[in-house]
């Protein structure tokens, strides 16, 4: 059976906490620079994500070499972050070949950070949003 005080405590409207103005000001302020923090490294993650297509992309086309300048950038930048999960996931191995499958595993995890860091934000939204009415009603 599940404890309906312990979820009352966060509820707004029966936590004697969200009528105290400073304690309302100092969450929504908490909450705002939060949201700041967790919009911009959403940020960075896309503009990491389309790095990282870019360096597997290049590396498949035979025309271009993605060890020359200007194309050597996408190494230099996403290089550790592919050596992570070279490391952590090491190449399958079949008859007299081996697959590497640790770059889409890893584009696939910063697709899954992206998400998260995407809810976050909308979660944190509503927080700001609800905080606003009870200042509001404050």
């Amino acid at each position: 059976m599940i404890n309906l005080d312990f979820f009352n405590y966060f509820n707004p409207l029966t936590n004697p906490l969200y009528k105290n103005e400073a304690f309302v000001s100092s969450v929504h302020s908490a909450s705002v620079f939060l949201l700041n923090v967790v919009s911009y490294f959403y940020i960075f993650l896309k503009f990491f994500k389309v790095l990282c297509y870019s360096k597997m992309t290049f590396e498949w086309l035979p025309m271009i070499n993605p060890y020359n300048w200007p194309f050597s950038i996408f190494n230099v930048l996403t290089g550790p972050y592919f050596a992570f999960w070279a490391r952590l996931l090491p190449s399958v191995k079949m008859e007299r070949t081996s697959v590497e499958i640790s770059g889409i595993i890893g584009i696939e995890a910063l697709n899954s950070f992206v998400f998260f860091c995407m809810q976050a934000a909308n979660g944190l939204i509503l927080v700001l949003n609800q905080l606003e009415n009870q200042i509001v009603e404050i």
